[in-house]
């Protein structure tokens, strides 16, 4: 029976209807031919006792120990995998539309990480240390409203540079608009060797722009 461990299945209480300590061994609950359990007046866990008890008893003749990983539902393996592990217990969320765009096999991590918090608009831009008490405008172009939307890529000298490092990749369907250059990138048709291009170029526009922002916002002379 490979449902996991008994306290998760039982509660706090359960190894205490059951007769077993919390720090219980399997050879603890043997006794000779047969499981040695408590609660058998208990009706809370019948089911589950019985199905103890149709269990075969361990024997030492049997073997020695191994150690058994969880890969997934009712899968147990010698083996062990990271990649399994952490796909158990991982907090699982809504796949977003946007993620292809953000993480790929080409990325380079440093790009894809501040791409991903251009889009999570978790940037420290003007208008969020506003609320800081902050007043910050845009030192690339004097804007005094100085948004993500701006930045990437409202501002001239953004765009400038935006559609220079694009140059034919793209071609028409360089904009301005954030939403629109994300929206378009997500469902580029092209050949899916331009995808990652233009995956890779947008991820490193963004990064190097910030980047050029922060310098000339804390290296002033």
């Amino acid at each position: 029976m490979k449902e996991g461990k008994l306290i998760e299945i039982t509660g706090e209480q359960g190894t205490r209807y059951l007769g077993i300590l919390r720090q219980a061994k399997v050879c603890d609950v043997v006794d000779g031919t047969h499981w040695r359990l408590g609660g058998g007046r208990c009706r809370i866990f019948q089911n589950l006792i019985q199905r103890i008890n149709d269990q075969p008893i361990p024997l030492a003749d049997s073997g020695p120990d191994i150690v058994m990983w969880k890969h997934g539902h009712d899968d147990y393996q010698t083996s062990f995998s990271a990649g399994k592990t952490w796909e158990q217990i991982r907090d699982r969320r809504e796949k977003v539309d946007w993620c292809s765009i953000i993480w790929f096999t080409q990325a380079v991590p440093r790009y894809s990480f501040i791409t991903w918090l251009t889009i999570m608009n978790r940037l420290s831009t003007g208008d969020r240390m506003r609320n800081w008490g902050v007043q910050q405008e845009c030192l690339l172009c004097g804007e005094k409203n100085e948004t993500r939307d701006h930045l990437f890529f409202a501002c001239p000298f953004s765009y400038i540079v935006w559609i220079t490092v694009t140059g034919r990749l793209l071609g028409r369907r360089v904009t301005p608009d954030w939403q629109d250059t994300v929206t378009r990138l997500r469902y580029d048709r092209g050949a899916k060797m331009d995808k990652i291009l233009g995956r890779m170029v947008f991820q490193m526009t963004v990064y190097h722009i910030w980047r050029e922002r922060n310098a000339r916002r804390h290296e002033k002379p």
